[in-house]
């Protein structure tokens, strides 16, 4: 883990607020001296050629006045230089220096003595310490360097305190959050996140709640499922555990009639454990299926033929409308498909009640529909059904003996060939089951899927 990631939030907003701070006056206090020193130096020059241009001016009436260049006159000219911290040398028109003056060094600036529309000579004028600055203008460069100084570090502490209020605004969802995340990972699913802030936090805190929401619904499925299987498992155990005593007790005096009832209990008791192994097998990865062109009404005449008479038994009229539909599937896996569907349909119509089976094709592929005029399934309930070990109407369920697996298993078949499941439901009413398959391909190749179908069952 680098250095960065054990920093906190507030502290590395606050060091990234100074950072730009200190280079914003850094970059400020450089092009202030790039700009500002030449301008200064500039307005030096020109202040020592208005000194020299003055002091030529001066230079020339004391030459009018001697005549020539008398030494009184020229002590006067460095007296007069002296009391603005100047220092003036003077040459003739020839280049002589005249005697008497101090000769100027560093810096200096020149104009030539006009006397009567003659140049008589020239003067030269420089600072008395030979720079080009005065004093009260190098303490001017320095005042501003201080005040550069003075507003970094101003800079500093207000981006201090710009970035502690902007990372407490920003941290404080985010530590919700991760609370809310940390009680999650605790086992604490109803826990919430409070959605304040930014709109991404906001939205951060949005999918973390739909998270939690999920896996509260999922949890609560796990335990209601563990409670079906406890029951399922529970009856014919407890009904074979019961005649076994009732046996050894002497209590069945029959004991053909007695066996066949452990003998049905048995069955029951094996035909869930078979339903949980399909099941399995239907959600196995990489299970190749034999997929082919295959006529889907063909296989719905096939298993409306097996079911036929069931439905007579129970007083329930089965009608079909097979159109043939080419698709691509598993005949075995596909018949399983629509077993489970009749078997469905079967269980939660009443006697007298009607299941139409019908097949048509649609684009590319073909379309099968099971309608039953059952007892429905509530709104709520619609996005459920195909979640394993999920019933409505769980009391009923158990008395026809469903354990909430087939739909799940047909969902699984559907998605492994490519295709899709719809369904429709109006309580009280009955429901539509609309199952799409993708079009069969004519080379009778096989064909593989990520995701495969077990067995059939005969559940929901």
């Amino acid at each position: 883990m680098g250095l960065t990631s054990r920093i906190g939030l507030r502290t590395r907003l606050a060091l990234g607020f100074v950072a730009v701070a200190l280079l914003g006056v850094g970059v400020a206090t450089l092009l202030a001296d790039l700009g500002l020193a030449p301008r200064v130096n500039d307005a030096a020059r020109m202040r020592l050629q208005g000194s020299a241009s003055h002091m030529a001016e001066i230079a020339a009436e004391v030459y009018r006045d001697g005549p020539g260049w008398r030494p009184a006159g020229v002590a006067t000219l460095g007296h007069l230089a002296g009391i603005d911290g100047l220092r003036v040398t003077i040459r003739t028109a020839a280049g002589k220096p005249v005697g008497g003056l101090p000769r100027a060094l560093g810096s200096t600036a020149s104009a030539p003595i006009i006397v009567a529309g003659r140049r008589v000579g020239d003067v030269t004028v420089g600072q008395a310490d030979g720079g080009l600055l005065t004093p009260e203008e190098t303490h001017l460069r320095h005042s501003l360097d201080r005040l550069h100084l003075v507003a970094g570090a101003l800079s500093v502490v207000a981006a201090l305190g710009a970035a502690f209020l902007l990372a407490q605004t920003l941290a404080r969802p985010l530590r919700r959050i991760r609370h809310t995340a940390q009680a999650m990972e605790q086992g604490d699913l109803a826990a919430r996140v409070q959605l304040t802030g930014d709109p991404e936090v906001r939205a951060v805190g949005h999918a973390l709640n739909r998270l939690a929401e999920t896996l509260e619904h999922e949890e609560r499925l796990r335990k209601e499922s563990v409670a079906d299987l406890a029951h399922e498992l529970r009856t014919p155990v407890t009904g074979l555990l019961s005649r076994i005593e009732a046996a050894q007790d002497g209590v069945f005096p029959d004991a053909p009639a007695n066996l066949a009832a452990m003998h049905t209990e048995a069955l029951r008791l094996a035909r869930f454990l078979d339903d949980l192994s399909k099941l399995a097998d239907a959600q196995r990865p990489g299970l190749l299926l034999d997929r082919r062109a295959v006529d889907l009404a063909g296989v719905a005449r096939t298993e409306t033929g097996v079911y036929a008479a069931r439905f007579a038994e129970a007083g329930i009229d089965l009608t079909t409308d097979l159109r043939p539909a080419s698709v691509s599937a598993d005949p075995e896996r596909l018949g399983q498909v629509v077993g489970n569907l009749l078997s469905n349909a079967l269980r939660y119509t009443n006697r007298g009640g009607e299941v139409r089976v019908r097949v048509r094709p649609e684009g590319r592929g073909g379309v099968l529909e099971v309608t039953d005029t059952g007892i429905g399934i509530e709104p709520d309930d619609l996005r459920f059904i195909f979640k394993r070990f999920w019933r409505g109407e769980k009391s009923r369920s158990r008395a026809t003996g469903g354990a909430g697996i087939g739909l799940a298993v047909v969902d699984e078949l559907v998605r492994a060939h490519d295709g899709r499941i719809d369904v429709e439901s109006t309580p009280g009413q009955g429901s539509r089951f609309r199952v799409f398959l993708p079009a069969g391909e004519a080379d009778g190749r096989d064909a593989s899927h990520d995701e495969a179908a077990g067995t059939a069952l005969d559940a929901f």
